[in-house]
């Protein structure tokens, strides 16, 4: 006889199996070539500044470049999958970025550089979004808000990758070589994704005559349940408006939005700041090109560090007060950083706390967000606050930019972005829907 089946009750209140450790495994592969490619820029750019004769300044805008292409990429990918997948839509993204880095390495000229990074970013900026979906699709409550800080953990990951890849390739084969890498990895990447990586089953509920497809996959992770396709899969009601873009409008959604992309918009203007500039700051400081590239390597350490550590402590006492204390410790740490800038040891520990607080707190945002929206809008919705978040990150590097010509001093610029983290904290805190902490 045919059951009615609620499928999110179903991966709630099952332990994480292999295929969702599998789902996992994907999805922290497509952030973690994302961060890499999406930093490239930032530990090349002294070469490139060299090698093509392009200013230093002029890098502000070049990384903006990127940043407006990965802003249109999640607020025209996300909604692709809603509406034709979250698989389709990240071997896409993959397909796009994976092209547009490989055709960077040969690139002569500034303006070449900057049509291609913003096409790069294009990819770049749909393939979070619905990894995040996909993501939080498959985990059960216990490890939702953990497993997609986890995935999120590919873009430290990417840029230490990206670091280290730079400093033993650089020498040898010049900038170049980093976009080939960046540019390779992706498309034989897109391959494997292609073929074994699975579709939401969360989507595929919204689907008709799916049926039997989301059978099989709740049989590998409810076995005792014997799903068939003559079984009715239900899903979350959705909003009652049409269309994906609006249910993040619908009654008692529209406040939490806004705050959402308040707090998106503000952290990812400080997390930018510190991706594109900390590496000319450690070059500066030492009047060692080298040091650019360690410089973004303690960045992302930090960032890789923070989020393993504060997931944990969203989830147990959950996201409203953690979430806020987490950005207030981060503008300590970033206000701290500017203090101690003829101290190289102390820089070093400062960039390293900047990136453990602002990349934590852009994480758990990040799974707060993908808590917020139903299935059919969750993609959308995670791309959207991305989408907006991203022209905080092209405002960063450009107003660091304008301000580090203005020699205003570190202690200067590191106090104008660390406030700005305060501004995060309280949006964070207005927000309706929140992560509810874990009961003993």
């Amino acid at each position: 006889m045919a059951r009615s089946v609620q499928v999110a009750d179903v991966i709630d209140e099952s332990p994480m199996g292999a295929k969702q450790w599998l789902v996992m495994l994907f999805c922290t592969l497509v952030v973690i070539l994302d961060g890499f490619d999406v930093q490239a820029i930032a530990f090349t750019a002294p070469d490139i500044s060299a090698d093509l004769s392009i200013p230093e300044h002029r890098f502000g805008t070049l990384f903006s470049a990127g940043l407006i292409g990965m802003a249109l990429g999640a607020l025209m990918i996300g909604p692709i999958g809603d509406t034709r997948g979250r698989k389709f839509a990240i071997i896409g993204s993959v397909l796009a970025f994976g092209s547009f880095t490989l055709l960077t390495a040969w690139a002569e000229s500034y303006t070449q550089l900057l049509v291609l990074r913003f096409l790069t970013g294009l990819g770049l900026g749909g393939a979070l979004p619905n990894a995040t979906a996909l993501m939080s699709e498959y985990a059960n409550r216990a490890w939702r808000n953990i497993a997609i800080s986890i995935i999120f953990l590919g873009i430290p990951i990417g840029g230490i990758a990206g670091s280290l890849v730079a400093q033993q390739l650089m020498p040898h084969f010049g900038w170049q070589s980093v976009y080939v890498v960046g540019g390779v990895l992706p498309l034989v990447s897109a391959l494997l994704l292609a073929v074994a990586m699975p579709e939401s089953i969360r989507y595929l509920a919204t689907r008709e005559g799916r049926e039997g497809d989301i059978a099989a996959i709740l049989n590998k992770i409810a076995p005792a349940g014997q799903y068939s396709e003559q079984d009715q899969f239900v899903i979350e009601q959705p909003p009652q408006e049409s269309g994906p873009v609006r249910q993040l409008f619908a009654p008692g959604y529209a406040r939490d939005t806004l705050l959402l992309w308040g707090a998106f918009f503000t952290n990812l203007i400080v997390v930018y700041f510190l991706i594109a500039w900390t590496p000319t700051l450690f070059k500066n400081l030492t009047g060692d090109p080298s040091m650019a590239v360690r410089g973004a390597l303690v960045l992302n350490i930090g960032g890789a560090v923070g989020p393993l550590f504060l997931a944990g402590l969203i989830s147990r006492f959950g996201s409203r007060l953690m979430l806020p204390a987490i950005f207030i410790a981060g503008f300590l740490a970033i206000i701290a950083t500017g203090q101690v800038s003829d101290s190289l040891p102390m820089i070093y520990l400062g960039v390293f706390m900047a990136g453990f607080f602002t990349f934590g707190a852009q994480i758990g945002m990040n799974a707060l967000a993908a808590f917020i929206y139903p299935t059919p809008s969750r993609a959308t919705g995670v791309g959207w606050a991305l989408g907006i978040g991203r022209w905080g990150s092209i405002l960063g590097p450009v107003v660091g930019g304008i301000l580090f010509a203005q020699e205003l001093g570190i202690p200067f610029y590191f106090t104008v972005f660390g406030a700005v983290l305060l501004v995060s904290a309280v949006s964070i805190f207005l927000i309706g829907r929140q992560q509810p902490a874990m009961r003993s």
